[in-house]
């Protein structure tokens, strides 16, 4: 049997229907908009982790060492091991049959790049203690430790990071054979926007995680570089890809810091002092000062209740559950026009 239903009713069915959708919209969403519309912030603990993306470029110390005659070459050592000063890395065959007085061409175009190089030599043994490997980029000379502060975001963005392999059965006179890099210090240097690096301040303790390793690392320095900012962090620790990588992809990241977690919108200075306006349970608003541990730039962890400014004196700062003004311009305003 058919059921009929008349116009009348499927206009009562339809305008029902925009009913329950405009409900759905009103219960469910509106939230949602309303959350840009919010004046005040109530005050929470919490927990904020600071970090920021970047290219890094590793810069360390690297011996190149090159074989002092031409034959059949054996490495006592391998890839990868931790060596002392003086350990002896290979030794070579000299055979007749396979003397040549050139160096090939993928090599020459290396040590051309290493002329005038102090730590590139002919030896057997290892110059100095640290990390054995059989790559090399020609980049060595650039990325040594006492040119850190020379080393330019143009320069290092036109060259070349690929590793050569040095191992194999036969060398001739002069070639690179094996690398020796001191793991004791060694640094990471890279560009950032200035927004990421007021993130960090110069002697704090950071964590570098590349690919799957997760790093110690100190900020050395942070200095402006044109556009960016030059950022060089100093690592001591095992590193799995230490000798081979140069550019490296990562993620810095400080300390989970606790504390009271503020949106920084709510954040404005008063006579040079960070601080909030506080809402009181009767309307009324007051400035109180405030002091940052951390900031990633859309919130920020700041101490509760006292902090030392300074002067090593004791502030009065905002506690759990305040409630605070989210766009205090106003406040200020009035705040400055009644002094």
């Amino acid at each position: 049997m058919k059921i009929r239903i008349s116009k009348k009713t499927r206009r009562i069915l339809v305008l029902y229907l925009a009913v329950l959708v405009l409900l759905y919209i009103v219960i469910f969403q509106m939230p949602k908009m309303s959350d840009k519309f919010e004046t005040t912030q109530v005050l929470e603990n919490g927990t904020l982790e600071v970090s920021c993306e970047a290219e890094g470029y590793i810069v360390k110390d690297e011996a190149i060492c090159v074989c002092s005659k031409t034959g059949t070459i054996s490495y006592r050592v391998e890839d990868g091991t931790v060596v002392k000063k003086e350990t002896k890395i290979e030794s070579i065959e000299e055979t007749d049959s396979e003397k040549e007085s050139e160096i090939k061409g993928k090599y020459q175009k290396l040590l051309d790049q290493l002329k005038g190089y102090d730590l590139l030599m002919q030896s057997s043994t290892a110059p100095i203690s640290g990390v054995f490997s059989m790559s090399m980029d020609g980049n060595e000379k650039y990325f040594r430790i006492d040119n850190l502060d020379k080393i330019k975001k143009e320069t290092v963005e036109d060259l070349s990071m690929k590793q050569v392999d040095l191992q194999r059965e036969k060398v001739n006179q002069g070639e690179p054979v094996f690398k020796i890099s001191n793991d004791d210090a060694w640094y990471i240097v890279t560009w950032v926007e200035k927004a990421d690096a007021r993130k960090y301040e110069e002697g704090e303790k950071v964590r570098i995680t590349i690919g799957d390793s997760t790093l110690d690392a100190k900020v050395r320095t942070i200095k402006r570089d044109g556009e960016f900012f030059k950022m060089v962090f100093y690592l001591n620790v095992y590193y799995e890809d230490f000798c081979s990588a140069r550019k490296v992809d990562m993620t810095v990241v400080q300390s989970n810091t606790m504390g009271v977690i503020v949106d920084n919108e709510c954040i404005i200075e008063k006579h040079g002092q960070k601080g909030v306006y506080v809402k009181t349970k009767d309307g009324d608003t007051y400035f109180r000062p405030i002091k940052v541990k951390i900031t990633d730039g859309k919130q920020s962890v700041i101490y509760e209740s006292i902090y030392v400014n300074d002067k090593y004196e004791q502030v009065e700062t905002v506690r759990v559950y305040q409630e605070v003004l989210r766009h205090p311009q106003e406040a200020l305003e009035e705040d400055l026009a009644d002094e």
